[in-house]
């Protein structure tokens, strides 16, 4: 069972494996395990928006972020990541909102959490980056 609270008629991607492409659906009630909707009952289901990019994939979605995440951010048309504090994801421009400094927000097209180099202890002493 997945971490989503679904209420009936919310619109959810859906899939059965992680080989399926995932299809659009809407929500009626757990079953089980299990995810019914309208007209079936799915093994994997995720709120659709946030996640309109999978439909018709089989990428597997990106963790959900919260509040306060620290996060990665970059554009589709740059690929340079900046590290920023997350707010929100406004769906109807498609764009994560995070923001550097308490007031001063930004959209950007993409988000994920963000996870610090490790650091391996050389043979020598010394610290290299993981």
């Amino acid at each position: 069972m997945s971490d989503y609270k679904f209420k009936p008629f919310d619109r959810v991607l859906v899939r059965d494996a992680d080989s399926d492409v995932w299809c659009i659906q809407f929500y009626s009630h757990p079953y089980g395990e299990l995810h019914a909707c309208l007209n079936s009952v799915h093994v994997q289901c995720i709120p659709f928006a946030g996640n309109e990019h999978l439909l018709g994939t089989t990428d597997s979605p990106e963790p959900e972020l919260k509040k306060g995440d620290i996060v990665a951010v970059w554009d589709k048309n740059d690929s340079n990541k900046m590290i920023r504090v997350y707010s929100h994801y406004d769906s109807k421009e498609g764009k994560h909102v995070a923001y550097m400094m308490i007031d001063t927000f930004a959209k950007w097209d993409y988000a994920e959490k963000f996870v610090p180099a490790t650091v391996e202890t050389q043979d020598d002493g010394h610290t290299a980056p993981g």
